[in-house]
């Protein structure tokens, strides 16, 4: 992707600074983060924050959860013991102790993220006391379907932080 695009991709690291940034000045809102499953570096970025934050992590989406889980056992992701929390566990803790992190960024119509925006979610409804970053940049084509996404939560009173120059993505 955007590999007609001139220079150089910028670092990991300023997400990690953008997540820390976000943590920081959301501390009474769930934070929910969609980004790219395969992305394990940017997922472990976001456990890491929500630790540092005294977050509990629940992890939603099969394609999120299947990765997680796997590069979690072959040691390529630390998670703190006590740190993951399965969706059906939230009701436990108050939602601004929650970091959601979920799949969806490319607006796909069967996600976690979709299913979320308009309501269909089984365990995850969203409300105006949450916050949704989109750790991704649309791929080109995917820009209606994000889009669409971006209008439900926005009209259902949730927060929505995607713009580039904040740096969640790289």
């Amino acid at each position: 992707t955007n590999a007609e695009r001139p220079g150089n991709t910028p670092s990991e690291r300023k997400v990690g600074a953008s997540l820390e940034y976000i943590f920081s000045t959301h501390k009474q809102k769930r934070i929910v983060i969609a980004t790219f499953s395969s992305n394990v570096h940017r997922v472990q970025q976001i456990i890491d924050a929500s630790v540092r934050h005294g977050r509990r992590v629940a992890v939603v989406g099969r394609s999120m959860l299947n990765v997680t889980q796997a590069a979690a056992e072959l040691g390529y992701m630390d998670i703190p013991e006590g740190t993951l929390i399965d969706t059906s566990e939230m009701k436990r803790y108050r939602p601004e102790d929650i970091t959601l992190i979920t799949t969806g960024s490319q607006g796909e119509p069967m996600s976690a993220l979709y299913r979320m925006a308009f309501a269909e979610h089984d365990r995850v409804k969203l409300s105006p006391s949450d916050v949704v970053v989109l750790s991704a940049t649309a791929i080109p084509g995917n820009e209606k379907l994000v889009g669409k996404i971006i209008n439900a939560l926005i009209s259902s009173g949730v927060k929505v932080i995607s713009d580039p120059s904040l740096g969640v993505h790289v």
